[in-house]
Order: structure tokens, then C-alpha cells, then sequence
């Protein structure tokens, strides 16, 4: 009997090793100071490890219950120190000596930067190391890939050409996302051709460039800025024409997150029905 009952413990305490263990392989308190990343830990069903996010953190709606821990990429390192988090993600610091003070703290961080879909898959393969959930990670990777090649297919299949697109990410300088950036990318699994080939990132442009290439439609991301107020786009004919799209949520496009392909399909939805009609009509000029 003495024997079973020490077989007995010894298992329990085996057991207790092994969740212990566990619980050390996951950090539980997490603060997250990028809009994407945030998104991406409650995509992969991890939200109750985060502790505190960024001013600029707001879905799922859920979150804005957390307590703020800085703006995007600017920690408030008193704040945080305070919480004695195990971990802190960002894209980037805007002071990078904030991340060698939470180190020395004994606080890991992870720093990447997601600036397109390789960058989130990176991110989403990190996350499920960090966070312990390596088969949501995968999901979520299996979920991308496919997602991609179905809009690559729809593309491939289509017969219609390319719509050429202005990417407004402000008006006044203007503002527009170039080559290799996230819009260029996004945009093109939607079907739009950038007009900004040459320069990468964010560069600004003039207008004389824009009446130059005369695209076909312009993506407005320039919240609270109204080009109608702005007599010198009415040159622009995609302006004159009524030809200016206005995301439904442009969050969904701008963060490199779970929600983006909802965001292209949205987006892809909504070209379609701008331009309904626009093909047969020009066909049937003489």
C-alpha cells in the first residue's frame, strides 16, 4: 500500500513538474506596441496573455479594455517596468535604446519589422514559438498561403486588364505608397497596377506626376482630408469621373494582419462595382 501511494506521488509530482514547465515555455504577461502584432496574438487565441498594448491598438474590440503601455513603436518604459511583463513586440522603436533598457530589465523583446506577407509569415512562425501555440501558428500560415494563391488564381484566370492605381496616404504633400509596400502588395492581389513603380516605401510625389499618369482610379487612405475641397485634383480625371475609393476600413489594409484578406476581398468587391459596366461600354464604341 506504502508503495502505491509513493508510485502516487511521484506521478503527481511529475505531473506538476511538467505543467510548471509548461507555463514557463509561454510568457503570460505580453505588451504588444503594434496594431498588427496585437491582432495577431488574438488570431492565434492568445489574447489573455496580453497585458497592455499601444494607443494605437484598438480590435478587436476587446482589447481597448487593456490598459495603454505607449504609442506605436514608443514604449513608456516607467509604465511598463511597473507591469514587469516577460515579453514586449513591436515592429520597430522609434528610440531603438528603449529595447536595451527593457533587456537589461530582464524583459525579452522582439522587434521585426511587417511590412508585407513574408514579414507576417515570419511573424506568425515567431508567434507560435513565443506564445506556445506552434498548430494555430500553422493554421493560420496554411490560411495565408491560401488565401494568396486563390487571389493569384482569380488573377490569372481574369481577363481583364490591370486597373492603374494612385494610392493617396495623404494629400498635402502627397503622399503615396510606392513599390514593395504593403498597398502596392495588397492592391495588386486586387487586381490594381500602381502607378508609382520606380520609388519604394512612402515617397512623396507631385501632381504634375499624377495628371502625367493619369490613373484609373484613386485608393484614398487620407483620413479626414477631403479631395473636394482641393480645386487643383480636378484636373485628375479619376477625380472628375467620381473614380476615388474610399476603403471601408482602410485598418484592415494598412496592418499586415489576419484581417487583410478580408480587406483585399472587400476592396476587390468594391472595384467590381465601380467599374461594372466600363469594359462592354468601351468595347461597344466605334
Amino acid at each position: 500500500m506504502r508503495r502505491l501511494f509513493n508510485l502516487v506521488l511521484f506521478l503527481a509530482v511529475l505531473c506538476l513538474a511538467a505543467c510548471s514547465d509548461e507555463s514557463k515555455s509561454a510568457p503570460d504577461g505580453v505588451v504588444s506596441l503594434s496594431p498588427a502584432l496585437t491582432e495577431l496574438i488574438c488570431h492565434l487565441g492568445q489574447e489573455d496573455r496580453l497585458i497592455a498594448r499601444s494607443t494605437a491598438c484598438d480590435w478587436p474590440e476587446s482589447v481597448k479594455s487593456l490598459p495603454t503601455a505607449g504609442n506605436f513603436a514608443e514604449p513608456e518604459l516607467e509604465r511598463i517596468l511597473a507591469m514587469k511583463p516577460a515579453l514586449v513586440v513591436s515592429n520597430e522603436f522609434v528610440n531603438p535604446k528603449d529595447a536595451d533598457a527593457l533587456r537589461q530589465a530582464g524583459i525579452a523583446v522582439e522587434l521585426h519589422p511587417c511590412d508585407g506577407f513574408n514579414d507576417y509569415r515570419e511573424w506568425v512562425s515567431l508567434m507560435g514559438k513565443l506564445l506556445d501555440c506552434p498548430n494555430e501558428a500553422e493554421t493560420e500560415l496554411k490560411r495565408t498561403n491560401d488565401h494568396i494563391a486563390g487571389f493569384e488564381s482569380e488573377l490569372k484566370t481574369s481577363q481583364k486588364k490591370p486597373l492603374r492605381a494612385l494610392y493617396v496616404i495623404w494629400d498635402s504633400p502627397l503622399l503615396t505608397a510606392g513599390a514593395d509596400s504593403l498597398p502596392d502588395a495588397v492592391g495588386r492581389l486586387a487586381g490594381l497596377e500602381n502607378i508609382v513603380k520606380t520609388e519604394k516605401g512612402y515617397p512623396s510625389i507631385s501632381l504634375e506626376f499624377v495628371l502625367k499618369e493619369d490613373p484609373d482610379v484613386i485608393v484614398w487612405f487620407a483620413h479626414g482630408k477631403d479631395w473636394k475641397s482641393n480645386p487643383s485634383w480636378s484636373g485628375i480625371r479619376a477625380i472628375r469621373e467620381g473614380r476615388v475609393l474610399v476603403p471601408r476600413d482602410d485598418s484592415a489594409l494598412l496592418r499586415p494582419g489576419p484581417r487583410i484578406f478580408d480587406g483585399i476581398a472587400d476592396l476587390k468587391s468594391d472595384l467590381e462595382t465601380m467599374f461594372a459596366g466600363k469594359e462592354s461600354s468601351e468595347d461597344a464604341q466605334p
